[in-house]
């Protein structure tokens, strides 16, 4: 399991090419109370903060092709003008290939921790929150 992290303003960008676990995935960070925007690329992330948006984290959804999406994060966190903190999300399936890219990335600071999708509203509220969290 991932480590707690606390969020300073609930603020998530849920970042997935899967347009059904991006809404599946969303779906649960509103019923855990966590304020998200989603994108389907890293692209579309880095225009929303070049725009003036602003996120205190990412929730990076990682399939079979994630090695160009792993290598994208330091032009997001260039565009933020900060590190902030990088989830990953797999299926079971491309857990292999999401961890292949985790440890070829040259963008240091990553975790190689992966949640594992799909993930429960539970799962979520473990990492995001912790225990005792009340939406």
């Amino acid at each position: 399991m991932t480590s707690v992290y606390k969020l300073s303003q609930n603020r998530i960008a849920l970042v997935d090419s899967d347009a059904l676990q991006r809404m599946c995935t969303g779906s649960s960070l509103k019923a855990i109370g966590i304020d998200h925007a989603s994108f389907e690329h890293l692209h579309g992330l880095i225009n929303a903060v070049r725009e003036g948006r602003r996120f205190d984290a990412i929730l990076l959804g990682l399939h079979a092709d994630a090695t160009p999406d792993v290598a994208l994060i330091s032009d997001v966190w260039s565009a933020l003008g900060q590190r902030v903190r990088v989830f990953f999300m797999a299926h079971s399936t491309e857990l292999r290939h999401a961890r292949e890219a985790l440890s070829r990335s040259a963008v240091g600071g990553l975790r190689s921790e992966v949640i594992l999708s799909p993930a429960s509203d539970a799962e979520l509220r473990a990492v995001f929150h912790g225990e005792g969290f009340h939406a």
